[in-house]
């Protein structure tokens, strides 16, 4: 019988409402600064850009002072948590992506091709990731899209070695043996079974890669090889204040770390829910009820079984 969406959404991998208090807390104060990115020109009460009074505390007027060029720090912060998620979410949707399809193929094709994509994988994670990401926004640039697709393939073989690893464990299950017998092509049985299954642990991981590639870009931008000046993001915010720090502004570079601290945190605090409401449940080994496979299918499950 075909489940409604209220019995899918209710199901053991997507009870949401299981997340404990503290995930929930983090996953509003994500959503929270996703809106502030959104509608930065309504939430930031300065434009980013203009300059002021340099080096200004934090007061009525500049909650988060001002930087030495005399730029709202807050506003800064708001408009640049568009470049900063930007490019955590779509390096890790873009990874996300192409990392689940060479997973996927790895763990479904012969022997040779499996063998030669974990080689080229192994080789791609031998390389410090930031040394890496340095030579191609040499060679590439220093734009938003470059940005995400450096990073990006960074995230891949991440990404391609946990889908492998869960593609290979459910079609180790009943089920597809089940779909086999019925004469299921192996696409069918990943696009129709095997993905769905796997969603719960590649999202909780694909949610500590949003927090990683923050981080990671940041990094860069701190260094000054990512979102370059006059644009704002978390990274250069904190770059531009690192020698006002010297000076005694000590809000320069205090109030963007604070904003990076608490936003990874939570993605992690939201990981750690999912991975408790979504991944530990279905840990556990129950047999393929008759009724949920197609007649055919629950037929030759029973027949296994005998």
């Amino acid at each position: 019988m075909r489940r409604t969406l209220a019995e899918r959404l209710s199901a053991p991998g997507l009870r949401f409402r299981a997340l404990p208090i503290s995930s929930k807390i983090a996953l509003v104060f994500f959503v929270i600064v996703v809106l502030a990115a959104v509608f930065a020109p309504l939430v930031a009460p300065h434009d980013p850009l203009k300059s002021g009074i340099p080096a200004q505390p934090p007061s009525l007027d500049n909650w988060f002072g001002t930087d030495r060029s005399g730029r709202d720090i807050f506003s800064r912060l708001v408009y640049g948590a568009r470049s900063s998620l930007a490019i955590g979410v779509g390096a890790t949707a873009l990874a996300l992506i192409v990392g689940g399809t060479i997973g996927a193929i790895a763990a479904t094709a012969h022997r040779w091709v499996n063998e030669g994509i974990m080689r080229v994988l192994d080789v791609i994670m031998s390389f410090p990731g930031i040394a890496l990401a340095i030579v191609f926004v040499a060679v590439f640039g220093k734009s938003l899209p470059v940005l995400i697709a450096i990073i990006a393939f960074l995230y891949v073989p991440q990404l391609a070695r946990i889908v492998r690893a869960n593609v290979l464990s459910q079609f180790g299950e009943d089920y597809v043996a089940a779909e086999r017998v019925l004469g299921a092509k192996t696409a069918y049985i990943l696009l129709k079974h095997v993905f769905r299954n796997c969603a719960a642990p590649i999202l909780v991981f694909a949610t500590i890669l949003v927090a990683d590639a923050i981080v990671f870009e940041a990094s860069l931008s701190f260094i000054g090889a990512g979102v370059q000046e006059p644009a704002p993001s978390w990274g250069n915010v904190i770059s531009s204040g690192k020698n006002l720090l010297l000076a005694g502004g000590w809000w320069a570079t205090l109030f963007p770390g604070l904003l990076i601290l608490i936003t990874v945190l939570a993605l992690n605090v939201l990981a750690e829910g999912l991975t408790d409401a979504m991944v530990r449940p279905s840990v556990r080994k129950r047999a393929v009820a008759p009724e949920e496979l197609p007649n055919d299918a629950g037929t030759a499950s029973l027949a296994a079984a005998e």
